[in-house]
């Protein structure tokens, strides 16, 4: 049976009964509106809170400053350059609040004040070394002195930290 056969076999039906054209066409258009309606999306769970990934840059760039500011006032050192290692990422988690209307379930961040999130928790980078190149590097009693600065200021243990001199 050709295409041909099929069209006239169609239009003979809807000839000879309009009402189930009528019919037909209902139920097509039927079909057509339930094959563009929208599915709902499955509910999952809420999440209570939203966090923040920051790069590792930032933060291991501002423990560099902050320790070649304070190992320049012991005495003996003279210039300081630093080099902070770290492994993972800066994370900083922030209040939310979960509100369900008609059965679906919103979560949105807790906005305080000045348009600013209200921060739960914030997770540093773990780190991993310290380098720390200054003038008297070469003298045992400033490396000792370097070393138990950082190690202290990090909390980190002695070994992670290495002191030399400079050229």
């Amino acid at each position: 049976m050709g295409i041909g056969q099929i069209k006239e076999k169609i239009g003979g039906i809807f000839r000879s009964s309009p009402k189930i054209a009528v019919y037909l066409s209902v139920a097509a258009a039927c079909v057509l509106l339930l094959l563009f309606m929208k599915t709902p999306k499955p509910e999952s769970a809420p999440e209570p809170e939203s966090a923040v990934i920051m790069p590792t840059k930032d933060r291991a760039e501002e423990l560099e400053d902050e320790l070649e500011e304070i190992i320049t006032k012991i005495r003996g050192v003279g210039k300081v350059s630093v080099m902070v290692t770290v492994s993972g990422t800066e994370e900083k988690e922030y209040i939310s609040d979960v509100s369900e209307r008609d059965g679906a379930s919103e979560t949105k961040t807790v906005i305080a004040g000045s348009k600013e999130a209200l921060l739960k928790a914030e997770k540093y980078p773990e780190v991993r070394g310290v380098l720390v190149v200054c003038s008297g590097g070469d003298k045992p009693q400033i490396q000792e002195k370097v070393v138990n600065a950082v190690s202290t200021v990090l909390d980190i243990p002695t070994n992670k930290v290495f002191v030399t001199n400079a050229e």
